[in-house]
């Protein structure tokens, strides 16, 4: 409490002191002609708490201009900060644009090589419960869809219409295992029946153990199995195994279309035709 009281006193003094140095060096405002010996002690002995004052002043002058600036200059880099992240997103919302329209071309021009009627769909979502390997499009019954239409893109195979609604339809992945697609080799013409193995490739099943099948065939759709038209690719062969004792040699095909990263499909608008009874192609090799 002492020391409080210490400190308030001496503040106390100062003040006085300098109102007493300013009201006597007012005088010689009211009288500029003379100063006398009182006035020019004042002078010499307050004059550096004047000037420390001043200086005091000035510095404090100095903080509040510094602080508006900092404040100001703190606002416009916030602004800015906002612009350039405005600026980045329309960049990637015009690139994402920009990737689609690319798609969306190579998709139009594989369009106009096949000369079959077909619908440009999108892909809306994945089976979010992985038990099944479908996919929901934006095209559905009104839009011409229907079961067991081919569901394709520029790269090759994607899978079947499983089942419509007014406005979108669900497409079973050729990598389902409930996938069935009568197919052949293209080299020799061995056929078998593709199959979903897991996600990332599928089972060329029934190739009987003495046809010939080489790593890297090249897959494609029979076209007999009323569905999916004749030649097109569905994957290419990744490994063969031969059972000595079974009938069959266990074929594993990578698929040709990267079915996690497909956007956009082609859905073909022909109705299924009655499937043809089985019929042994004889091999070319």
């Amino acid at each position: 409490m002492s020391e409080l009281f210490r400190r308030l006193r001496s503040l106390a003094v100062v003040l006085v002191l300098v109102a007493v140095g300013f009201y006597v060096i007012s005088l010689n405002f009211r009288s500029p002609a003379r100063m006398g010996a009182a006035q020019r002690i004042v002078v010499e002995m307050l004059g550096p708490l004047f000037g420390a004052v001043r200086s005091v002043s000035q510095t404090l002058d100095e903080v509040v201009r510094d602080y508006v600036w900092l404040r100001r200059l703190r606002s416009e880099n916030e602004e800015l900060r906002r612009q350039v992240n405005d600026l980045h997103n329309r960049l990637a919302s015009y690139h994402e644009a920009f990737l689609e329209n690319q798609r969306l071309r190579r998709l139009l021009d594989f369009k106009e090589t096949l000369g079959t009627p077909s619908i440009v769909a999108r892909i809306v979502l994945h089976d979010p419960t992985g038990w099944f390997r479908t996919v929901i499009v934006d095209k559905g019954a009104e839009d011409g869809v229907n079961p067991d239409m081919a569901v394709v893109n520029e790269e090759g195979v994607v899978g079947r219409v499983l089942d419509v609604s007014d406005h979108h339809a669900r497409v079973l992945l050729v990598t389902d295992r409930e996938s069935a697609v009568d197919a052949l080799v293209q080299r020799n013409r061995v056929r078998g029946i593709l199959s979903g193995k897991d996600e990332k490739s599928c089972l060329l099943r029934y190739v009987r153990g003495n046809f010939e099948v080489r790593t890297g065939d090249l897959v494609v759709t029979s076209g007999k199995d009323g569905v999916f038209p004749r030649g097109l690719r569905l994957g290419t062969v990744r490994q063969v195994i031969k059972d000595p004792v079974g009938l069959f040699q266990t074929v594993i095909v990578k698929p040709v279309a990267d079915l996690n990263a497909v956007e956009e499909v082609l859905i073909f608008q022909t109705g299924r035709a009655p499937p043809p009874e089985w019929e042994e192609e004889e091999p070319l090799g």
